[in-house]
């Protein structure tokens, strides 16, 4: 078991003043056996004004939500969530896997080229290893490069570049593994250090979801805080708004982890 302290913010700022702006945040660790949230605070504001309501939920995958409105002018959205977590993979109890985590997504639809690539690696049809060797290969494939990708790639776009984010090796060793007949979840989180929200895979064994961190070409264990899992990046974003006015935005986040 680990005792880890985590701190999560972020910072929107717009181009010019919007209103009437309604926001949906994943930045609390998703409840789930094995991760117990001990304590936490939240805070949400835009510039000076002050944020009078908010609702907290889950979503359709188990996420913990929160969502709020501010319908009077501003040019920026900050939050910060903060706490202690407790994390024991022992402590992990059988579950049903969805059947949407066995299919191809939006994000995750291979092309005719990564079919061609999953043939080459040898495949044993032992899940749990043959996740390993998914993994390591796409850690293999691919050269980290910011700025050659973005939350909208997809898995094939992003293997036929050879190149990109954590998100994209999350997709594509989605796609590897459910095209060898493996269920696969992709998540969001925060894993032990400092910088940016990054993302890995779990995929489904008799009941238990192990974690893959193809990026890095470790285990996700109890280093890691998972904050949402979804088929995709599509489902499980940390931010996601709506608001009237002419504006685009910048985007500033920071994430620490600690054990305590």
């Amino acid at each position: 078991m680990k005792k880890l302290e985590f701190e999560f913010s972020s910072c929107l700022t717009f181009s010019a003043s919007v209103t009437d702006h309604a926001f949906l945040l994943r930045c609390l660790p998703r409840p789930a056996k094995g991760q117990e949230l001990v304590s936490h605070t939240v805070r949400i504001s835009f510039g000076k004004l002050p944020m009078e309501s908010l609702a907290e939920g889950r979503d359709s995958f188990g996420n913990t939500t929160i969502a709020g409105w501010m319908a009077e002018e501003h040019d920026s959205l900050s939050y910060a969530a903060t706490g202690v977590v407790l994390r024991d993979d022992q402590k992990k109890e059988r579950e049903e896997c969805s059947p949407c985590y066995c299919y191809d997504s939006s994000m995750t639809k291979p092309s005719a080229e990564m079919e061609e690539f999953a043939c080459q690696l040898g495949l044993a049809g032992e899940p749990l290893e043959d996740a390993e060797r998914i993994a390591e290969a796409v850690h293999a494939w691919f050269s980290y490069a910011p700025g050659t990708t973005d939350v909208n790639t997809t898995a094939a776009e992003a293997f036929h570049r050879k190149s990109g984010v954590c998100q994209d090796y999350a997709h594509v060793f989605i796609a590897l593994a459910r095209m060898a007949g493996i269920p696969a979840r992709y998540v969001c989180g925060l894993p032990k250090g400092e910088g940016a929200t990054h993302a890995w895979a779990e995929v489904w064994q008799d009941g238990i979801w192990y974690g893959y961190d193809p990026t890095r070409a470790c285990h996700a264990d109890e280093r890691y805080i998972v904050l949402a899992v979804g088929r995709d990046y599509g489902d499980c974003p940390t931010e996601r708004g709506v608001f009237k006015g002419k504006a685009f935005q910048m985007q500033q986040s920071f994430m620490q982890v600690m054990e305590g």
